[in-house]
């Protein structure tokens, strides 16, 4: 018989499924990033804060602290949208006309994206809770195609970025998570 450390789980703590991915502006607010980037997933989220000190020799250290922070992304998508893909990277990829997709020399400055995830679950009450993730600048980098074979038990192909998350202007907020 198994022997539970907590008698009790919060379902409204405990986070279940995965996240609908949206872009906007850098910058923007949550109600603002309004472009779906459709089936997908978001693989991993992770905060890297990067840490200082200043170092007396032979005392304590007397400063410690934050010096950097970014957060990095790794999403798959299964969806092709050229619209998206064209906002998503801002501007990497260029949208000459519906449906098509520009790769390279489009840029030469990266101003960033704003990105919201979303994460909707049932509780046992019956009430819905949602949790938002707002970024408020994103750079994209390139993707990864994985092309499956026709004959593949799954042969839909997955697009697969990796985005770095950045402090927005002066030591700017990297990211917010709301629950509601």
């Amino acid at each position: 018989m198994p022997l539970y450390q907590n008698s009790t789980v919060t379902d409204s703590k405990v986070e279940t499924g995965n996240y609908a991915m949206y872009v906007g502006s850098a910058g923007a607010t949550a109600a603002a990033i309004t472009i779906n980037l459709g089936a997908g997933m978001v693989k991993s989220f992770n905060y890297n804060p990067e840490m200082f000190t200043s170092q007396a020799g032979n005392a304590p250290d007397p400063i410690e602290g934050v010096s950097r922070e970014t957060a990095t992304m790794e999403i798959d998508l299964i969806e092709y949208d050229a619209s998206a893909f064209s906002t998503f990277t801002g501007g990497m990829m260029s949208m000459p006309s519906s449906g098509t997709v520009t790769v390279g020399g489009q840029v030469s400055l990266l101003s960033g994206i704003g990105m919201k995830l979303v994460n909707t679950r049932k509780l046992s009450s019956g009430s819905t809770q949602t949790t938002t993730y707002v970024i408020n600048k994103a750079v994209p980098g390139g993707f990864n195609l994985a092309l499956k074979s026709d004959n593949d038990a799954d042969p839909v192909n997955v697009y697969s970025f990796t985005v770095t998350c950045k402090q927005y202007l002066t030591a700017g907020t990297i990211f917010t998570k709301l629950v509601s």
